[in-house]
């Protein structure tokens, strides 16, 4: 798949935007200002078009690469899952797939079936990334496309996040100089942003792969968003660990721009294991069957940003 130009202008469009923002800044305001660029109205003609999946991607990804944390992925599923379009364009909207992160501060509330209500519910805590979560003692069943939607966009999230924690983490050991030479130029300093890089590109593949098959066969959807969860369960983490790992103690000081984008890629991974459904049980257990799942599609352009 070739990359839409609608996801380059919009990841270009979020990365100007916050490129002076405060973090963690006033939520509300950031709000104001993605509502009313649009970027939350993306996929309210969803209807299967890819051209706006990229453009979703695109700002999703920009925005977790500046270490904003935002309600934008989650707000993005709720309107295109809504049977009736939202009355308020500046409303928080929160679709069960979001698996209650934001859902106590929502301003709206799609269920599984998108009849669309308010009322949010009882916050039950904040993750590491200070996003407040609601837990729900049922899982409603949601179709596989739209949960397929749902965890590309936190995969995509996942991904701005590494990006940006491998970009800081590569400033870092360029600019710092020690015995008169950057740290990057020492072998193992090196070897080990090699390995960064390894980790970011399988996420980026995998994220990749799996928004190829949305629009395609059930279960090379489901085969792909299986393994989408299970890379990023573990490369996340490694490229977090990682990162900090180059940048030494700075990296978790407040005034540090990495432990913004780390944060949240450790809170996305967390958000993964309350997925009940890994998707295991739709995919065929034929040799056959599931050797042909593991054809890859048209990779087309890739973000280099690593």
């Amino acid at each position: 798949m070739t990359t839409h130009s609608l996801e380059t202008d919009l990841d270009v469009s979020v990365t100007e935007a916050i490129a002076d923002w405060d973090r963690p800044g006033d939520l509300r305001e950031h709000w104001r200002i993605a509502t009313g660029l649009g970027w939350t109205a993306i996929l309210d003609d969803f209807s299967g078009r890819r051209e706006l999946l990229d453009a979703a991607c695109g700002a999703v990804t920009a925005l977790a690469r500046g270490g904003i944390a935002l309600p934008l992925r989650q707000t993005l599923v709720a309107r295109a899952a809504a049977e009736t379009p939202l009355s308020t364009e500046d409303a928080i909207a929160v679709h069960p797939a979001a698996r209650g992160i934001w859902a106590p501060i929502a301003d709206v509330l799609v269920g599984a079936d998108g009849r669309v209500t308010t009322g949010a519910p009882a916050e039950a805590g904040r993750d590491l990334a200070d996003r407040p979560y609601s837990v729900s003692p049922s899982s409603p069943e949601i179709p596989l496309r739209l949960t397929g939607l749902a965890e590309i966009l936190r995969c995509q999230e996942m991904l701005g996040a590494a990006q940006g924690a491998s970009a800081e983490a590569r400033r870092y050991v360029t600019e710092r100089v020690q015995f008169g030479k950057p740290l990057a130029a020492i072998p193992a300093v090196r070897t080990t942003l090699g390995q960064l890089k390894v980790d970011v590109r399988q996420l980026e593949t995998v994220t990749h792969e799996a928004r190829l098959r949305l629009f395609g066969d059930d279960g090379a959807l489901a085969f792909a968003l299986a393994t989408a969860r299970e890379v990023a369960a573990e490369v996340a983490p490694r490229i977090a660990q990682t990162a900090h790992q180059l940048h030494g103690a700075m990296g978790i000081t407040y005034e540090a721009a990495l432990h913004w984008r780390t944060e949240l890629l450790w809170a996305d991974c967390d958000e993964g294991a309350r997925w009940g459904d890994d998707g295991i049980a739709a995919i065929p257990v034929d040799e056959t069957a599931l050797w042909s799942l593991t054809a890859p599609g048209d990779r087309g352009k890739r973000d280099e940003r690593t």
